[in-house]
């Protein structure tokens, strides 16, 4: 495996719950490994004093100590399924919030919280929080808003990236993926390229809040980690796996997009157009197979998995998209780490059947996908986690940007996939 860890950095998470941190670093002990031991088996979380105290239940949200993480792609190897190139970035970076500003947007409150050792209970920095959050002005939104540059739409070529792959090159490689596919290697094929471009100095937090004002998505994630060089701009629509404080194991892909245009009634053609198409159901039908099988394989009760959800389109911003629901209740011998083992990486970045898929994507790709196709999360002490799909996401790293995408199918088109990988 590749390095991890001692990534000290800050993090904003837009899950329905917004989080601010303050992190601190970590060892560089095997990942999976170290993820159960850290999280799972502190002292101080099986302590009589802990088990008694229940007043976090009266939240919304879990709000004692949180291990916050961005797993790679290229961790399935700690999966079971071997690396065929080394990824650039660090494969892991995982740090521990104890001090947080939690923002509920359902409900407009905000919380200012901080974890702390037996009966200590210094509240300097929630006094101080406290201080400057009530002292902030309502125009300080309204002013960056008015201020911030208005970004202006360019094809990714138009925009200085450059491709990995020429046109002709990547073409092949889906002629490639569909010749396997006939000849029953793989059900389907998610093949991935990148585009890069090297980049100056730029507000990186003002490039994610601009990416998410254009489409506000419910998994989004802005994470800066300035010793690796290394900020993520992360605009996911998708969840990967959700374990919640009851044992259910909640898995939403996404598969299958169409852009939103101004017209109300060119809008709700194209959505009906996405809900009935005979590629798009294919590919998100074959994810949702692959899931119940990853998962009622090995981490669901039996007969507790069933599928709530399939196929339906949810509406954002300017795209509609095809999602499906697969939930279950986790097995009791399976802590919340195993749960995530068995399934990454997600079915949607790999398809069916996903070790033999991997293994012929890692012969024709010819880099790491690195953070891209990966996870973003994280893992509470009170056995809970909430993780995303890592797509649409620009990653900066030691001043040079990158965007990944693809996918290809039975149905698939050369030309359109080149058109539309991005």
């Amino acid at each position: 495996m590749g390095q991890w860890g001692a990534c000290l950095g800050i993090a904003f998470l837009s899950w329905p719950i917004g989080w601010v941190v303050k992190c601190i670093p970590v060892s560089d002990k095997p990942f999976v490994m170290h993820l159960s031991s850290m999280i799972y088996t502190e002292n101080w979380v099986n302590s009589p004093a802990q088990q008694e105290d229940n007043s976090w239940q009266a939240f919304v949200f879990v709000p004692k100590g949180n291990w916050y993480i961005t797993k790679l792609y290229n961790l399935k190897v700690e999966c079971g399924i071997s690396n065929h190139h080394k990824s650039r970035t660090p494969d892991a970076c995982f740090f521990f919030a104890d001090n947080l500003i939690v923002i509920d947007r359902n409900y407009d409150d905000v919380y200012i919280m901080s974890l702390h050792e037996g009966q200590a209970t210094a509240t300097q920095w929630l006094d101080d929080t406290e201080k400057k959050l009530l002292g902030l002005k309502a125009s300080a939104a309204k002013k960056f808003k008015v201020d911030r540059v208005q970004p202006v739409m360019h094809s990714p070529s138009e925009a200085g990236f450059v491709d990995e792959k020429y046109r002709e090159q990547y073409m092949k490689d889906v002629e490639k993926c569909l010749k396997l596919i006939k000849d029953g290697e793989s059900f389907e094929l998610c093949l991935t390229t990148q585009i890069r471009k090297k980049i100056g100095q730029i507000d990186y937090l003002g490039l994610y809040l601009t990416l998410r004002e254009k489409n506000p998505p419910p998994y989004a994630a802005w994470l800066n980690f300035s010793k690796e060089n290394l900020c993520i701009c992360c605009s996911s629509p998708e969840r990967f796996l959700q374990l919640d404080g009851n044992g259910i194991l909640e898995a939403k892909p996404i598969k299958g997009t169409i852009a939103r245009v101004l017209t109300k009634e060119e809008d709700e053609h194209l959505k009906f157009q996405l809900q009935y198409s005979e590629k798009d159901q294919a590919e998100n039908l074959m994810i949702v197979d692959l899931l119940r099988n990853d998962l009622g394989r090995r981490v669901y009760e039996p007969g507790s998995i069933h599928v709530p959800r399939l196929m339906d389109v949810e509406s954002y911003a300017i795209v509609h998209t095809m999602v499906s629901t697969i939930r279950g209740k986790k097995l009791p011998k399976m802590s919340p780490v195993d749960c995530v083992r068995a399934a990454f990486p997600g079915g949607s970045m790999t398809r069916a059947p996903k070790l033999r898929s991997m293994e012929l994507l890692d012969a024709i790709e010819n880099s790491s996908r690195g953070i891209y196709s990966g996870s973003i999360g994280f893992f509470s002490y009170h056995q809970t986690f909430d993780l995303n799909i890592v797509i649409r996401t620009i990653v900066i790293h030691d001043g040079e940007a990158s965007i990944g995408g693809g996918a290809t199918v039975s149905l698939s088109n050369p030309e359109s996939e080149n058109q539309y990988k991005f």
